[in-house]
This record gives structure tokens, sequence and C-alpha cells, in this order.
């Protein structure tokens, strides 16, 4: 998020003093966050450049954390390394000017969905009838009104800033071939059959999260979506070039695989599987700059 120059102080000092002293990073915080690496319009450099210089023109922090839920960044805490709740942190007020937050994915489970996909046997679709029939109306009558609340909440806290929410796109490409292993019902691991469901139940998320903008621009709010799905075609996990983490068992100094990995635990995978790559957050970058070059900003 971002705060006019003016309201630079003393405080983000003793906040950036408090992030050095801290714990491992159990909210997985990348330098090359999409947020960093984006250019703002009428900027000749990234907010990276311009945060990691101290410049006077931006005021920038990234409160990120993975595995949050709307619940999370309204006030309830989360495994977190001991931080308070997003909206508690006291980066949000009358000269905040932008706050981009990507926030939902969660709130749908889809952590849950894939690692039951993953644990699924045959050809056919992890997606059963009950799923299939539970996993929309979860996104369409839970997600999305909690994610009104979140940006109606956002926007109480700091009613000058315009808000961003960045969307997800659909997370297999080449029906998930890197993810299976044998032959027909002989078959472990993610099916054709399956990819395709995650890929648009990930559409359908995308849809209610463009819902819930709407929602929110009726109520005056200043609010954009932001869909990288078009930047992620033929990149997502298996794709080439690919742009998402598949599985990963190289773990970081913050990785804890039984909190991450409900169902997986016992594989010892790291947070990064299916998380962008560098390169990925790089395309949600571009996606973040193509909405924010119509929002006058």
């Amino acid at each position: 998020m971002l705060r006019r120059a003016s309201a630079r102080s003393e405080r983000r000092r003793r906040q950036a003093g408090k992030l050095v002293r801290r714990p491992p990073d159990a909210c997985h915080r990348s330098r090359q966050a999409w947020s960093r690496q984006a250019t703002i319009p009428g900027e000749a450099l990234p907010t990276a450049d311009l945060d990691d210089s101290w410049s006077a023109r931006m005021d920038y922090h990234l409160i990120a954390c993975s595995g949050a839920r709307t619940y999370n960044v309204l006030g309830v805490p989360q495994n977190n390394g001991g931080e308070v709740p997003q909206i508690d942190q006291g980066y949000l007020d009358t000269n905040t000017t932008l706050v981009t937050i990507s926030i939902g994915g969660n709130d749908a489970r889809f952590g849950d969905i894939i690692q039951k996909c993953l644990l699924s046997f045959g050809a056919g679709n992890c997606g059963d009838k009950t799923f299939e029939t539970a996993v929309p109306g979860i996104i369409n009558e839970l997600v999305r009104p909690d994610i009104v609340k979140t940006l109606m909440t956002i926007h109480s806290k700091a009613p000058s800033a315009k808000i961003v929410l960045m969307g997800y796109p659909p997370l297999i490409s080449d029906s998930g071939s890197c993810l299976r292993v044998g032959i027909g019902t002989a078959q472990l691991g993610l099916s054709a059959d399956s990819a395709n469901w995650l890929n648009d139940t990930a559409g359908t998320l995308a849809a209610a999260m463009q819902g819930a903008v709407d929602d929110v621009n009726e109520q005056d709010v200043l609010a954009w979506f932001s869909n990288p799905a078009n930047s992620f075609a033929g990149k997502g996990v298996c794709g080439n070039p690919e742009q998402v983490h598949g599985i990963v068992k190289t773990l970081t100094t913050s990785d804890n695989p039984a909190l991450d990995w409900s169902l997986l635990n016992k594989y010892g995978l790291s947070a990064q599987s299916f998380h962008p790559k560098v390169g990925g957050a790089r395309l949600y970058a571009n996606s973040l700059e193509r909405t924010m070059a119509g929002m006058g900003l």
C-alpha cells in the first residue's frame, strides 16, 4: 500500500527495525512480490527501487501474508510470526492513496481442494458431485460477501485510497501432465479432468471477485479488479515457460509443512508450492500496471 510522501514518518523506520529483528518470516513475503515489481504510472522506477532507496516520492509497506483469509485481514490473528492483523497495523489512514490486495483464494479453500485432487487415483474428476456443488456455492455465497466486507473496511480506514483487488490465474497448464504418474485408471495425482475443473473453479472465483468490486463500486468505493488470467495463459504449473511452482520440496527457513499442508503434511512440501515464481510475480505486476493505467493515479 502507498501513502503520500508527506506522511512519511519516523514510524516507518521503527517498523523497519521491528521487521529486521522479527523471527523468520512466517508470512513468506518476497522482495520480488508483484506489488514491488510494478511501476506506478508517472514513475520512472519500479516500486521496489523507490522503496529500497527510501525515496521521498513513496511510502510503501508490504504486509501481505501467505495463508491469510478475509477474517485474518479484518482482525483474527493467524500464525504469522506474531504480527497483528493487517487492518490494525496502522498503515491505513487518510494519507493512504493506493491499496493492493489479493484475497479470497484461501477463503475458497483452494489449498484443501488442490491437495484433495493431488491425492486422487484414476483418470476421473476429483471434483465429485458433492464437491462440484459445494465449491461454487462457497465462492458465491460466502467468499464474495466476505471480500466485500474486506474492501469496505479498507475504505472506512483509508477513505481517500484507490483499491486494487488482484485476482488469481488458472493454476494449471498442459492439463496438469507433470503432476501425475501412471496410465488410465492406474493414475496417481492430478488427472486431466481434475486440472480442467480446477481451472474452471479459478474462473468462478474470478467472476465472484469482479462481482465483489462491482458491489463496493455501487457504494461509492473506488475499487478495481485486476485479472491476471490472460498473462498466465500457458504458463501455470506444467506450462512452458512454467511461471507457477508445482511441487516444491526444498524448504526455506520459514516453511512449516505440517501447518501449511494439512492433507499432504507428511511429504514435507514448501509453501512455495503452487505459488508464483519470480517470473509469475512479474506477470501479476504486468496485470497491475495495466489496471493502474486506467485508474487516474
